[in-house]
Formats: structure tokens, sequence, C-alpha cells
């Protein structure tokens, strides 16, 4: 759940907006069942990162240049504070990504993370693997934004 819940609408002429409340309720659906059945749950919130330039979607199904990116990041961040919502309301771990990958770029540069914004490198790849780690590791408490 993420990214691939945002976006479509500027690429696809016949796609549309998903609500943030609809993003929320078929989120929930999802984790209802596994919270029922006593699953530790851990949430990965979706990211984006700010890389410039125009890049390919889509194995170069359609070019993205900043203007679609302040788009996406406009859809994006009410999904992101949804996801933190369901962690909280479910006691789940959450494993903050997009304000990990934010600190990360800041002093890498974002492309060297995710080369479109949106799929991680294969470093991006080993830093998701660290914070997930840590995150199982630690045994963050229930709920808790970050650990």
């Amino acid at each position: 759940m993420g990214v691939n819940d945002m976006g479509w609408h500027t690429l696809d002429p016949k796609g549309y907006v998903i609500p943030v409340e609809e993003f929320e309720a078929g989120y929930d659906r999802l984790l209802a069942p596994l919270a029922a059945a006593g699953t530790e749950l851990i949430l990965i919130e979706p990211f984006l990162l700010p890389v410039r330039g125009v890049v390919e979607a889509g194995a170069g199904y359609a070019l993205i240049g900043e203007k679609e990116r302040k788009q996406w990041r406009t859809d994006l961040d009410p999904k992101i504070q949804a996801v933190r919502k369901l962690a909280r309301e479910y006691g789940a771990q959450l494993l903050a990504a997009d304000d990990m990958f934010a600190e990360l770029a800041a002093t890498t540069g974002p492309e060297y993370w995710a080369a479109d914004g949106v799929h991680p490198t294969p470093a991006g790849h080993a830093a998701l693997a660290a914070a997930w780690l840590r995150l199982v590791a630690r045994g963050c408490p229930a709920g808790e934004e970050q650990c």
C-alpha cells in the first residue's frame, strides 16, 4: 500500500484520485483480520524522494517531472498520516520510511536511494532492510511513531 495508490491519475487520463478516506478504509480492511488473529503488525509508510529533473515511470510509460511529483506529494502526505494513524490504532510498529529517506537524501542526494524517487536502488533496499531489522530487534513499543 502506498505510492501506487497515488499519482496514477497524473499518468492515466482514465485514472482517478483515491481519496485518503478510501485509502485508509482499504488499508483498514486488510489489517483488521490480521489484528483479530493476533498477528504482530509492522507498517511501512509510503515514501517519495525529491529527485530532480524528468524521470521515466512505468518502464518508459510516462515522463514524470517536478509538476507531477508535486501533485504526488500533495496526494501522498495525507496517506502517510493515515498509515501512522492505523499503526497507532492497531498497536503496530511503524517504519517511518518517508522520514528516513528524507534524512538520508539530505546527505547523499535522493537519487542514491531511489533514482526515480519511488523505486529503491540497491542502497535504498539495504536502508529499508536495515531499518526493518533495527525495528524488529528493538521491539519498539506498539504504536510508537518512530523507534
